[in-house]
């Protein structure tokens, strides 16, 4: 086995370890994530729920003092919006340079006073679940930083199995072969020795054979060698279900749990599981590529998704998605209610924040709006009469000044992304 300073593996690993207290969880995430980490100091890890009003530390843990976990629980009870946006969407690598102190300067001076200047930035990571909570590790910094590429990439990816093990660690504690989370029972060869509910379908079974084959490939020596394929290979879930969990019997014998762990959402206007799914990643500000990682699923499954998705919704374009699923979009102001029979879900949207839209020009207003109502660069630029390179220019300057790199976080920003 390669020597622990870089065995990522392990740390995906530690995030689905179901033994134990939730404290003794998270302390084993944050001594994994730290022997992978050669950058910062104190590093600390903290539990969070939140939902349109709320954002609170559930539990923290640090390798620092006990400073590191105090400010990093100040920093959660920051109230100004860019904050709440942080801790709710957004990448899952980012440092509070590029998240925060670009759009709000003046955030530098507090983290500075919160450490008695001891920290100038951090480098932050967070396994969003989904599902209104979420686990975060923090490493802090006496200068500016920014995650490496190598850096944004394997943290992506071990992000989503923290969030998918805090899911699961809310959903099934201790597991045993015979829970009804449980919905197949495999050798650690991937021999399928039970199967119940849509484990049963054959391409399910093959798939969860496959699956359990592949990350024992991973485990092993050589495939812990190359942590960037390993990291890729192994998926938040299998086929968007099920998370695989190591049981051993009383005789020591290994068995691998297929337990259905896919966040689970209110189900507005008849949407699929796998669109529910789907579509609150968006609304989180997730770009394809790490939804279909965390999800374990294609990426045109996720764009058929998303499109499905919206066209239920009414909606016309990604941006209308993201906007509707934003932490504090419409969807969470949705409340069920019968009329004449039908029942319907109905609810209250904010208008686009005219604070934010100031320091745009005239010029850019008008592509905003476009961009809003899903017009693609060639469209807008045949409505202004001008070309597609001048519109793109216009896109990237909307991006730069309200501190978004897609047309996804755009919405999410500009359509409550934050509750102020």
């Amino acid at each position: 086995m390669n020597r622990i300073g870089n065995d990522w593996i392990g740390l995906v690993e530690a995030a689905y370890h179901l033994d134990g207290s939730d404290d003794d969880w998270l302390q084993g995430v944050l001594d994994r994530a730290a022997s992978v980490s050669i950058r910062g100091f104190w590093p600390t890890i903290a539990t969070y729920c939140y939902s349109a009003r709320v954002l609170e530390v559930e539990r923290s843990a640090t390798l620092g003092p006990e400073q590191a976990s105090r400010i990093l629980r100040a920093s959660l009870s920051v109230d100004v919006p860019v904050v709440r946006r942080f801790f709710r969407t957004g990448p899952a690598v980012t440092s509070l340079s590029q998240a925060l102190y670009a759009h709000e300067p003046a955030l530098a001076d507090v983290v500075q006073q919160l450490s008695d200047g001891v920290v100038h930035d951090k480098l932050a990571v967070k396994g969003l679940t989904g599902q209104g909570d979420a686990v975060m590790i923090c490493w802090l910094f006496g200068s500016r930083v920014a995650p490496s590429p190598v850096e944004a990439h394997r943290w992506q990816c071990a992000a989503s199995h923290m969030g998918a093990g805090l899911r699961l660690r809310r959903l099934a504690g201790r597991l045993t072969p015979d829970a009804p989370v449980v919905e197949a029972v495999l050798g650690g060869d991937g021999a399928l020795r039970d199967a119940r509910n849509d484990a049963q379908r054959s391409s399910a079974r093959d798939a969860l054979r496959e699956a359990v084959r592949a990350v024992d490939r991973i485990r092993t020596r050589e495939g812990r060698r190359d942590p960037d394929a390993a990291l890729v290979a192994w998926e938040g879930l299998v086929r968007g279900r099920w998370s695989l969990v190591d049981h051993f019997d009383a005789d020591g014998r290994r068995h691998v749990l297929a337990v259905r762990n896919d966040p689970r959402h209110p189900d507005p206007r008849g949407l699929t599981d796998r669109e529910r799914q789907v579509a609150e990643f968006v609304g989180q500000g997730h770009a394809g590529k790490a939804i279909a990682h965390m999800l374990g699923i294609s990426r045109s499954a996720v764009a058929n998704a998303t499109a499905r998705a919206a066209r239920k919704l009414g909606l016309s374009s990604l941006a209308e998605l993201a906007a509707f699923f934003a932490p504090t979009g419409l969807r969470t102001t949705l409340a069920e209610t019968a009329v004449e029979g039908d029942r319907l879900l109905v609810g209250t949207f904010s208008a686009v924040r005219e604070d934010l839209i100031a320091q745009l020009t005239d010029a850019e207003r008008a592509v905003l709006a476009a961009l809003l109502a899903g017009s693609t660069n060639a469209d807008i630029a045949r409505r202004r009469e001008c070309s597609e390179r001048t519109v793109a220019n216009q896109v990237q300057a909307i991006f730069r000044k309200l501190g978004v790199r897609s047309r996804a976080e755009l919405a999410v920003r500009l359509h409550g992304g934050c509750a102020d």
